[in-house]
């Protein structure tokens, strides 16, 4: 259960307004052990983070808010993600968020360092494939063996985000993250556009990163109550030199049984440089869910990515085995 701290301060003695402020301590912890199988460095049975194999990144978190009067808040968060294997914090500090911003009727504008609206839509896209889980969802893993940047940057610094209100189920989000490097233009602008009502959330989500690299996907989740499915079809453009063009799809389901969840999920996607296929690559993913209560899970999982280029030659085959616990504060 999450943690509250509320503080009240009087601001004044003349009868100013009282201002409400709270701060919810978070974290999340999740480590598994089991065995990853590559094509070039064999087989390896250790534990993992749940940030390499898992459900989910383990963090510790600060989020907050201020009432500042008048439907108007000024909000933050600090996410610091941990490698649970080791103890080790991971850079830069504070890597799941660190922004400041204000909130109202208009809707939510921070800045800082936080995810993309484009990580959003691919969020979205596999809401129901394997948990959109780091090591079973095998989303991730196909869609890298693209192009020689072939994925895109979920995170940036130097980052201002709106997100707007809900209008009858239409939603918008827009981002732009500053020059990062002192005479390159490394800007990235990302937006989404979706509607949610009920158990249907679709969306179309872009990205321009001026690495001359852009993103595109149309993506949709629907939870039907006895089972639920999500996917999505994603594009990156790029010249020669950054790897070409890729086409990609992916798609899940998600069953529950009580407090036992299954899911599977697959993805596919091919890479074509100048017009000629380069890279052809696949994968699936198979997972369980076991709610030993509303804050602890055990899970299980097992994934399969391949990829060819165009000789046919394997360039990856990778299988992950791994059984672990998640527990939430």
């Amino acid at each position: 259960m999450k943690k509250s701290l509320i503080a009240l301060a009087v601001l004044a003695a003349s009868g100013a307004a009282l201002a409400q402020s709270s701060v919810t301590i978070y974290g999340r912890l999740d480590a598994s052990v089991g065995s990853e199988d590559k094509i070039a460095a064999g087989s390896d049975t250790k534990l993992f983070s749940g940030g390499t194999v898992g459900l989910t990144t383990p963090r510790l978190g600060f989020l907050g808010s201020e009432d500042l009067g008048g439907g108007l808040k000024a909000t933050f968060k600090l996410e610091q993600r941990i490698d649970i294997d080791t103890g080790a914090l991971q850079a830069p500090s504070f890597k799941g968020e660190s922004s400041v911003g204000l909130a109202g009727g208009f809707g939510a504008v921070r800045m800082g360092r936080m995810t993309t609206p484009f990580d959003d839509a691919r969020a979205l896209s596999n809401k129901y494939n394997v948990f959109d889980s780091n090591g079973f969802t095998p989303t991730a893993a196909v869609f890298k063996t693209g192009g020689a940047n072939a994925d895109y940057s979920s995170r940036n610094n130097g980052m201002i985000r709106y997100d707007s209100p809900n209008f009858g189920g239409v939603y918008g989000t827009v981002s732009h993250a500053f020059e990062q490097t002192a005479g390159a233009d490394d800007t990235v602008t990302s937006m989404l556009l979706g509607y949610k009502a009920g158990g249907l959330n679709v969306g179309l989500g872009y990205q321009d990163e001026k690495t001359k690299q852009q993103y595109t996907a149309l993506v949709a989740a629907y939870d039907f109550g006895s089972f639920a499915l999500s996917g999505g079809y994603n594009t990156r453009k790029a010249d020669a030199a950054a790897g070409g063009k890729d086409n990609e799809y992916n798609f899940g389901v998600e069953v529950p049984f009580g407090a036992v969840k299954l899911s599977a999920g697959y993805a596919g996607g091919e890479t074509k440089v100048n017009g000629v296929k380069t890279i052809e690559s696949s994968g699936f993913g198979l997972g369980a869910k076991y709610a030993l209560s509303k804050r602890t899970s055990l899970y299980g999982g097992y994934s399969s990515v391949k990829a060819e280029n165009a000789a046919g030659v394997k360039t990856t085959d990778t299988q992950i085995f791994a059984l672990g616990v998640r527990h939430d504060f």
